[in-house]
């Protein structure tokens, strides 16, 4: 009943003063930082459930499931658990990190272990940053590379045809030749020749050929393999044209398309009805967690 009351309170307040920042959608009372966090957990782990936390390996509390509170704390990225998590450079695309540095706090609170959370989180930040400066340096290099892991760069549209007319046996050649919708082309090729020119190309990292793409305002990787394949054709075709025009009478073909295919009528939307597993309706309607599960990493 008590928990029914909390309920029914928070969501009075969440309609008449929009979703607060220390109660959940589902009426759970949010931290405002790790401490607090260790607190709850606490108090709503079953004997069971801290046990496992308290024995788990640490490289295992990745693995963990069934802390569904969690999931409460930092249901948007705006409540004052997420706003928390910010000051130490982690938002909502480090969900994994955030929901890590929860149990491992909690692991170290129950095993008596000390744990700072600034220390902890610049870990984080620190390898995100490392990645985030090699990928660049990778990137200056890529962008300037005739090839890129063994395979050639093309530099413009003819530079593609001419690789294409290497790698490409006559049987594809005259298939691609002989298909005269460009629509019919893009689906046919987009996840086979596609994605092997969108990932061994670098379209998606950074290339010669990217930039080339990019400096015509050409930005999606899925466009410029479509762009490839149906300027190619005309290629096969015996056509002449002009190809920085030829791209942008493309990507003008392709704006049209989409824009045309949007639906106009108004759709009444029916969402489903969730089916919740067990022990989650359990967590909802007692407020405790008696079970997680917790996965060995080999």
């Amino acid at each position: 009943m008590k928990k029914r009351l909390v309920i029914f309170f928070s969501i009075i307040v969440q309609i008449c003063f929009g979703q607060t920042d220390s109660i959940s959608l589902n009426g759970f009372y949010i931290p405002k930082n790790i401490d607090e966090c260790n607190t709850v957990l606490n108090n709503i782990l079953g004997k069971k459930a801290k046990e496992k936390l308290k024995l788990a390996n640490v490289e295992d509390l990745r693995n963990v499931t069934g802390l569904f509170i969690i999931d409460e704390w930092l249901e948007n990225d705006s409540t004052r658990l997420a706003n928390y998590f910010k000051q130490f450079s982690l938002t909502s695309e480090d969900f994994q990190d955030r929901e890590f540095l929860i149990t491992l706090s909690y692991h170290k609170f129950i095993n008596n272990q000390p744990f700072d959370i600034s220390v902890e989180s610049k870990k984080f930040t620190d390898r995100r940053q490392k990645i985030e400066q090699e990928r660049e340096e990778r990137y200056k290099v890529n962008i300037k590379a005739d090839s890129i892991d063994g395979i050639f760069i093309p530099t413009d549209l003819n530079s593609c045809f001419m690789e294409l007319d290497r790698l490409l046996n006559d049987t594809i050649k005259q298939k691609i030749r002989n298909i005269k919708d460009s629509f019919e082309l893009a689906g046919e090729y987009h996840m086979g020749l596609g994605r092997w020119m969108r990932n061994n190309w670098e379209l998606w990292g950074g290339s010669r050929l990217q930039v080339y793409f990019h400096d015509r305002k050409i930005f999606h990787p899925d466009e410029m393999s479509s762009i490839i394949l149906e300027s190619y054709a005309k290629y096969l075709n015996g056509e002449t044209f002009d190809s920085d025009k030829i791209i942008q009478i493309i990507h003008t073909q392709h704006e049209e398309f989409m824009k045309n295919s949007e639906i106009k009528t108004t759709v009444i939307f029916k969402p489903p009805k969730i089916k919740y597993p067990k022990n989650y309706r359990q967590f909802l309607k007692t407020g405790k967690i008696n079970y997680i599960e917790i996965k060995e990493v080999y």
